[in-house]
């Protein structure tokens, strides 16, 4: 593969661009998750809320039902109680009494119920009460921080797209087939496709570089690339005039 000098600048300043993009993608990648965080907190504190407002409307159906219970056992005792002076026999008005005092305590023993459920129904308008308040204080630092968090993203963005145009405009300075050697190395994980060669080793995986190998980086004919970790290899004394601008 035939390379020149400023071909290979032309490489080191596209990997300086693809760096700085790839920081700043970084940063945009980072936003979403946050604004996910931001936003499951809120639902969970929405739905403890509504779970609150649930717990208070079950409690007051109960109750309801429990009411009906209670008018029910004491319409059957009223109705008993009327029909006590039509019975004939003692041991029928015995029995009626009978049945009439038992309407009466099952109806007091569901209101001893309807008052514990009274009482369940005020210790869960205070559990909603707080929950609520929670909600609405969540809500609110919520969309401040959302409102940040979507600022930062849009201008993350914008940062983006004027480093991708200047990246480019360096990029068209690189030839194809250099290109395709350095854009299938970053493919693979390698965002430091372009290393230097630093004390007879691999800017990267620190391997010992043969000296024979050193040698065609520093005559810069070849593309020469690591036998180790296969990313491309030159001697950054032999282009500083160049990158010192």
């Amino acid at each position: 593969m035939a390379l020149t000098k400023e071909a290979l600048q032309a490489l080191v300043a596209l990997q300086q661009k693809d760096k700085h993009l790839d920081a700043i993608q970084y940063e945009i990648d980072a936003v979403p998750p946050r604004i996910d965080a931001l936003k499951a907190d809120l639902e969970n504190e929405k739905r403890h809320m509504n779970e609150a407002k649930a717990r208070i409307l079950e409690l007051e159906k109960k109750k309801k039902t429990k009411e009906l219970d209670v008018a029910a056992q004491d319409e059957a005792a009223r109705k008993h109680s009327g029909q006590l002076n039509d019975l004939k026999s003692n041991d029928a008005y015995k029995a009626m009494q009978a049945e009439i005092e038992k309407e009466k305590a099952k109806a007091g023993d569901i209101e001893t119920e309807i008052l514990q459920i009274m009482e369940d129904i005020d210790a869960a308008k205070a559990v909603e009460k707080a929950a609520t308040a929670e909600f609405k204080k969540t809500e609110e630092f919520s969309k401040k921080d959302l409102e940040k968090l979507e600022a930062e993203l849009s201008h993350a963005k914008g940062r983006f797209e004027t480093a991708k145009v200047d990246r480019d405009a360096t990029e068209a300075a690189v030839a194809p087939s250099e290109l395709k050697v350095y854009n299938h190395i970053r493919s693979r994980g390698k965002p430091d496709a372009v290393v230097p060669v630093i004390n007879g080793h691999c800017g990267s995986c620190q391997i010992n570089l043969t000296p024979g190998l050193i040698l065609e980086v520093a005559k810069l004919k070849n593309l020469v690339t690591c036998d180790s970790c296969q990313r491309i290899l030159y001697k950054p004394e032999l282009l500083v005039p160049a990158t010192a601008q």
